[in-house]
């Protein structure tokens, strides 16, 4: 009876969504926790009007996308959360898999900050659970030292 398990799948998901208007039924998760850093440059001086990608890839969904933002005089940047909703994420168990990448740069001259792989859709899940600052150097080379690989430590 190959296929059997997807008829009961798509039937709760069916009731679901006639039962609940949609809303019970989706899950909303947190893909990229919301945080803040700052750049600097090998001498500790803050990297000002640099700008700062972040990029992520959303395994469940096979969904992707970036934000960017531009340092400040005093090297500061921040990032809002990301969030995804899915009505399957929300029934069915999975592994949750976010991969985010953030670089400071452009044009070639680019530093990877930060590299990592959530694992849950907790907010900052991929921080150890709780709101963290960065401290990123811009032109150093990457390393796995902090907490992922990148030039970034916690602050």
């Amino acid at each position: 009876m190959t296929g059997g398990w997807r008829i009961g799948v798509l039937a709760v998901a069916m009731a679901l969504l006639v039962l609940g208007g949609g809303r019970a039924a989706m899950a909303e998760m947190v893909l990229c926790s919301q945080f803040e850093g700052r750049l600097v440059r090998a001498d500790g001086s803050p990297a000002a009007g640099i700008p700062v990608r972040r990029d992520w890839r959303w395994s469940f969904r096979d969904r992707t996308g970036s934000d960017s933002v531009t340092t400040d005089a005093e090297g500061r940047f921040r990032f809002d959360e990301v969030r995804g909703r899915s009505m399957l994420g929300g029934l069915l168990p999975h592994e949750p898999r976010i991969l985010q990448t953030v670089t400071a740069g452009s044009g070639g001259d680019e530093t990877i900050l930060w590299r990592s792989q959530k694992a849950n859709y907790a907010p900052w899940g991929e921080f150890g659970g709780s709101p963290r600052r960065l401290i990123c150097t811009y032109g150093a080379t990457p390393d796995y030292d902090g907490p992922a690989y990148g030039t970034c430590r916690f602050e």
